[in-house]
C-alpha cells in the first residue's frame, strides 16, 4: 500500500498534467494518454467491443478530446473519468450506426445481432433475448416484402414520419399505418410466445 505522502503527490502530479494538457501542451496529453489508455480499452473490451476496434475507438477519443481542448470546449480535465465517458459515447454510437447498417440491407440482419454483449446480463437472460429475436426475425420473415420495406423505413431509429414513408414506398399514409399495426401485432405474438 503507498504511504499517504505518495498518494498526495500522485494527485498534485495528476492535477498539473490536467492544468499543462488543458492550455495545450503535448507532452502533458502524452503523459495522459500512456497513463490512461489501456483503462479506455478494457472499459471498451468489457462491452463487448472487439480488440482492434477498441484500440481504434480509444484513439479516437483522445482525439476527440484534443480537438476539444484545442477549440477551448474543455474547462477542466477529470481523467479518467472524461476519457471513459467519452469511449462510452462512441461505442454506443457505433451501435446505432451499426444498427442502421443492418436495418437498410436484408430483415435478416437484424441489429441486435451486432450489439456488444452487456456482461451485466446473465447467460439466461441473453439466451431468452437471443430466442425472442429468433421468434422475432421469424416473424418478419412471414410478412411481405414491402411490409418488411415500410417497418425498416418506420422503425430503424430514425423514426421516419408516415408521410415520408407513404412517399418513398408508394403507398397512403393510411396503408403504411395499417401495415405497421400488422407487422407490431405479429410481432408481440411472436415475442409473448411460450419458449418451447
Amino acid at each position: 500500500m503507498r504511504p499517504v505522502r505518495d498518494l498526495e503527490g500522485l494527485r498534485e502530479d495528476e492535477a498539473g498534467l490536467a492544468r499543462r494538457a488543458l492550455a495545450g501542451e503535448r507532452a502533458a496529453w502524452d503523459a495522459l494518454v500512456s497513463r490512461y489508455h489501456h483503462r479506455v480499452v478494457v472499459s471498451l473490451l468489457a462491452r463487448g467491443i472487439r480488440v482492434d476496434r477498441a484500440h481504434e475507438l480509444a484513439q479516437e477519443t483522445w482525439a476527440r478530446l484534443i480537438q476539444q481542448q484545442q477549440k477551448g470546449m474543455l474547462t477542466e480535465l477529470r481523467l479518467p473519468q472524461l476519457a471513459l465517458a467519452q469511449a462510452a459515447f462512441l461505442a454506443a454510437d457505433e451501435a446505432r450506426r451499426v444498427r442502421r447498417e443492418s436495418l437498410a440491407g436484408a430483415v435478416e440482419e437484424l441489429p441486435e445481432s451486432h450489439h456488444p454483449v452487456d456482461p451485466s446480463m446473465s447467460a439466461e437472460r441473453r439466451l431468452l433475448s437471443e430466442e425472442q429475436l429468433s421468434r422475432a426475425q421469424a416473424a418478419l420473415q412471414q410478412c411481405s416484402a414491402s411490409a418488411q420495406r415500410v417497418f425498416q423505413l418506420a422503425c430503424d431509429g430514425q423514426e421516419l414520419p408516415h408521410a415520408e414513408v407513404a412517399a418513398r414506398v408508394g403507398l397512403s399514409v393510411q396503408r403504411v399505418r395499417q401495415i405497421l399495426c400488422e407487422v407490431r401485432k405479429k410481432l408481440r405474438s411472436a415475442l409473448e410466445e411460450e419458449a418451447p
